[in-house]
């Protein structure tokens, strides 16, 4: 089974898809934080560098052996920091907006700690931009870059489901390897090398999370699941495993791959890469014999 062209067709700037290249399964893995092309449009009142620093650099690389095993990776393109597509469309910081937000709002302990659709800090306690953005500025990046993406996540994981009567997809992202201001667990707090996240169990097979939790920890990882972080929108938004619907989220550690002052892969990038293509083959035998 392949793939219909709308659905591969990339949007410069905003997504692109890299296609599966043997036959397509039950798996779509998703990349949503790993893009570092800053919008035209965009004025921070920081540097570029500063912008990427929320960046989940070469997640997508990382994981560029999904199409290997039969499943498509959506990657974003731009800057999480500068519109958050793994926040809910109305988690909104209000004192960003200039003159009032006139939309729904349900800001989140994120966006009450800068991290919310679109970032108040670049990180710490610098501020992204020089004063509140208009109503018109937010309403462009989520239209531009919220709605294309959650629409094109969903086409995937639709289109798997019709035709293969169930759907796994899994959510990446990466870590600094301490929790700092911005974080949920406190600053200074030693994450582990993979965190596993399924909202407590709620948004998929429990034994999907654990194929994960087991086939990392064989190869020498620590593993923690749902501490700090559970799996956020993506996840939440697309999960029913009662309809065969399964999301998990996967975090891996920055300081496994790469040095998080110069944002330059380090020499175990290659190694942690294999590794995980054997993560996602064990994955892919999982679902294959469910």
């Amino acid at each position: 089974m392949t793939l219909p062209q709308d659905l591969l067709q990339a949007i410069p700037g905003t997504l692109h898809v890299v296609a599966p290249q043997t036959p397509m399964g039950p798996l779509v893995f998703d990349s949503p934080h790993s893009g570092v092309t800053l919008p035209n449009d965009f004025t921070p009142a920081v540097d570029a560098a500063t912008v990427r620093l929320a960046t989940d650099t070469y997640v997508d690389e990382l994981f560029s052996g999904a199409p290997d095993i039969g499943a498509p990776l959506l990657v974003a393109e731009f800057p999480r920091s500068y519109l958050d597509v793994n926040r809910a469309v109305d988690d909104v910081d209000l004192s960003m907006i200039a003159g009032g937000w006139p939309y729904p709002a349900r800001p989140s302990p994120a966006a009450e700690r800068g991290m919310g659709l679109a970032w108040k800090y670049a990180w710490g306690d610098t501020l992204m931009h020089n004063g509140p953005i208009s109503v018109a500025e937010m309403t462009h990046r989520i239209d531009t870059y919220w709605h294309p993406y959650h629409n094109r996540l969903k086409a995937l994981l639709d289109h798997t489901y019709a035709t293969q009567g169930r759907v796994y997809h899994v959510d990446c992202h990466s870590m600094p390897a301490y929790g700092h201001a911005l974080s949920p667990d406190p600053a200074g707090t030693r994450r582990a090398d993979f965190v596993i996240g399924d909202r407590d169990g709620t948004s998929c097979d429990p034994a999907f999370a654990q194929c994960i939790c087991d086939a990392a920890t064989a190869l020498g990882y620590s593993v923690a699941r749902n501490i700090p972080f559970k799996g956020a929108e993506l996840v939440r938004a697309y999960s029913n495993p009662a309809q065969n619907r399964h999301s998990v989220q996967i975090e891996l550690n920055r300081a496994l791959y790469m040095d998080e002052v110069t944002r330059e892969k380090t020499s175990d990038f290659a190694t942690l890469q294999r590794d995980l293509s054997k993560v996602m083959q064990s994955l892919k035998d999982f679902v294959l014999n469910t």
